[in-house]
């Protein structure tokens, strides 16, 4: 088959507000989010259900985008960077933009391991050395 990856990197935002339980993928909205990304979007709901709605309804919306993103999105290897954005938002705690992530997570919130390590991580150097 050869070899190949997908990915460069990319800015998450998340935003939430009162609601009815709900993690909005923007990509998704728009048709511009893969079978699997929208996968991952949707385990990080049944996390954030499990964890926060365990005893009462979750009473928080949520949305999900990739900024200026505009040829579509597939794979679960952001939705760690998504579950930091929407906890970051939750908590109204910024993330330090310096720092770049990688991986899925599991409906346990744990981040599982990552394929082709060292293509995301010069990916990430060169994406960095162009913004400086």
């Amino acid at each position: 088959m050869g070899e190949f990856s997908f990915g460069t990197p990319s800015r998450i935002t998340a935003r939430v507000r009162r609601g009815k339980g709900n993690v909005v993928n923007i990509e998704r909205e728009v048709e511009m989010s893969g079978p699997i990304h929208s996968k991952g979007v949707l385990i990080l709901s049944g996390f954030l259900g499990a964890r926060y709605a365990a005893e009462q309804p979750l009473s928080l919306s949520a949305s999900l985008v990739f900024e200026q993103s505009y040829s579509g999105v597939e794979g679960d290897s952001a939705s760690s960077a998504e579950l930091y954005a929407l906890l970051s938002a939750l908590a109204e705690a910024p993330i330090n933009q310096s720092f770049a992530v990688t991986g899925s997570v599991n409906q346990h919130g744990l981040v599982q391991a990552i394929g082709v390590l060292m293509k995301k991580s010069k990916d990430s150097s060169t994406f960095v050395e162009r913004v400086d």
